[in-house]
């Protein structure tokens, strides 16, 4: 029963779904997928003439809510999915909600802790701070005195976003099958990959976790406050932490009001990002105004710690020797670290890559390194890699992310900062590092290691492969690819043979029931499901031409 019910969930929503994208002029994709001529009538295909094609794909992911407006901000950062002008558009889709009803808000938090609100806190301010999509937030003191941040997840989201992503999933297989070009960019791979983020988000655990692991990487540092996480309070749809009492970076007049230095504050921004990158290889993810406060004595605070991106070694790699690159407008190194990082060794067209690289630096040439834009020269190799087919770690988008939003947060405090000498440092560091003798030493060791076990093991392993071949056990395994839409085909014909067999079968037996006269009507009932059946058969094979 709760599967036929989910099934009922799911076509309402679908049809809401098919019936936003069609309001908004978006009736081709409906068609294209199988589903207009099906779902939606050829006199429900509105238009809206006055706002381009990328307009009404944002206002039509507006309303259809969280699950896809965190879609779309994601996408945002996806250069290898959508085109740049649709990106621009989802760039300004915001976490914003009708807010909850503060009642029922405050009856959650007491359903989930278990107690009255009095019984925890001393205060509780029942006008909320700040309301989005998934979750609002609260200000509140403990009994002991210390001031919190209460932020309360709201309720049955986490099924709506379940709802949301079997739904999204099945739309994103159908265009992908219908759609034989989408293919490249695996939009199902890219579903299921947003899939695990977001319910990871829905899991306040990881949030906490989050700030925690942030807050030992820089215990010994001065320049910043990381909100402390009260454990003892926190569960899957409640988390409670230190309330931070300062003035956003955004607010330039107040800070400049409260005698603060915006170049100091500016530098100092970029240098506790630059450590979160280089230094600990763990970063926040999603560093725009919004989420960075100026506390007393010109000390930075970061607040939402839910996106959060690690960087392997190797990410780091490509980073130091990206920005010496970039410093020295050297478009031979900036295109060994993009072929790096894409985990490309050996490839053909690397003169190309290299000219079209200085080509872009080209446009350029007329500006200092400290006039320049590095997170758009960035985001601009980044666009020329995926145009030479070649795909880099979702990781490195959360990268390009951070650095752009930080560079915008710097420029905003203090335009003439020099964004790309500030980091400078940072990259010749980790290439020192990367080439410091004790560290070759340490991995040419571990090399002779993994040497020495192949040499140890490889006697063990040839006896076996004898034995095998001379106890005829030895089995080799032949992929074939290229055979799915043959497979598919297949099992659409087998179910459509066995649908039509146990139809015969009713039909029989109805014959068969129908000679007696006490079960006629029995009989007569199943003849009628059978008909039903089988006509319902006859469509679906006459529409879609199989006769």
């Amino acid at each position: 029963m709760s599967r036929i019910g989910l099934a009922v969930h799911e076509l309402g929503r679908a049809r809401e779904i098919i019936g936003i994208v069609v309001k908004y002029g978006l009736s081709e994709w409906v068609t294209n997928s199988g589903l207009g001529k099906l779902l939606v009538s050829k006199k429900r295909l509105a238009r809206i003439e006055r706002y381009n094609q990328w307009e009404r794909i944002r206002m039509a992911v507006e309303e259809l809510g969280p699950t896809f407006i965190k879609f779309g901000q994601i996408l945002a950062d996806r250069p290898d999915i959508v085109p740049e002008e649709l990106r621009e558009q989802l760039r300004k889709l915001q976490d914003e909600a009708q807010p909850m009803p503060d009642d029922l808000a405050i009856r959650e938090i007491e359903k989930e802790l278990g107690r009255q609100v009095g019984e925890i806190f001393r205060e509780f301010d029942t006008c909320r701070l700040a309301s989005a999509s998934m979750a609002q937030t609260y200000r509140a003191v403990l009994l002991n005195g210390e001031e919190v941040c209460v932020k309360i997840q709201r309720p049955g989201i986490d099924k709506k976003i379940e709802l949301d992503l079997n739904l999204m999933n099945f739309f994103a297989s159908r265009m992908q099958r219908h759609n034989p070009e989408m293919e490249a960019i695996n939009l199902t791979g890219v579903v299921k990959e947003f899939g695990k983020t977001i319910k990871k988000e829905l899991d306040f655990h990881h949030e906490a976790a989050n700030i925690v692991r942030f807050s030992y990487c820089f215990a010994a540092d001065p320049d910043i406050k990381v909100p402390k996480v009260y454990a003892q309070y926190t569960t899957k749809r409640i988390l409670i932490e230190e309330f931070i009492r300062g003035t956003k970076v955004s607010n330039l007049e107040n800070l400049l009001a409260l005698g603060y230095d915006p170049k100091v504050l500016a530098r100092k921004a970029m240098r506790l990002v630059f450590d979160q990158i280089f230094t600990h290889g763990f970063f926040h993810a999603d560093p725009h105004p919004g989420n960075i406060f100026v506390m007393q004595g010109e000390i930075i605070s970061f607040i939402d710690f839910g996106m959060m991106g690690s960087l392997r070694p190797e990410h780091l790699q490509f980073l130091g020797k990206y920005v010496l690159g970039y410093i020295d407008r050297d478009p031979h190194a900036m295109a060994e670290a993009l072929l790096m990082v894409s985990g490309t060794r050996n490839f053909a067209r690397l003169r190309d890559l290299e000219f079209q690289i200085g080509d872009m630096l080209a446009h350029y040439k007329h500006l200092s390194i400290d006039e320049m834009d590095f997170s758009k020269v960035m985001n601009e190799s980044v666009d020329i890699l995926i145009h030479y087919g070649l795909r880099i770690p979702a990781g490195i988008y959360l990268l390009v992310k951070a650095l752009m939003e930080i560079e915008r947060v710097a420029v905003a405090l203090y335009p003439g900062i020099d964004f790309a000498h500030e980091m400078q440092p940072y990259a010749i560091e980790l290439i020192a590092r990367q080439y410091n003798p004790k560290q070759i030493a340490a991995e040419v060791f571990d090399s002779l290691k993994e040497y020495y076990k192949l040499l140890k093991e490889l006697p063990a392993d040839l006896n076996e492969i004898i034995y095998k071949i001379k106890e005829g056990r030895f089995k080799t395994q032949i992929e074939v690819r290229g055979l799915e839409p043959l497979s598919e085909h297949l099992d659409i014909s087998s179910t459509r043979v066995s649908i039509a067999i146990v139809l015969a079968a009713l039909i029989i037996g109805a014959s068969i029931i129908s000679q007696w006269e006490q079960t006629r009507w029995i009989g007569a009932i199943v003849f009628c499901i059978a008909g039903l059946f089988g006509f319902w058969l006859l469509v679906k094979l006459f529409r879609r031409n199989k006769f």
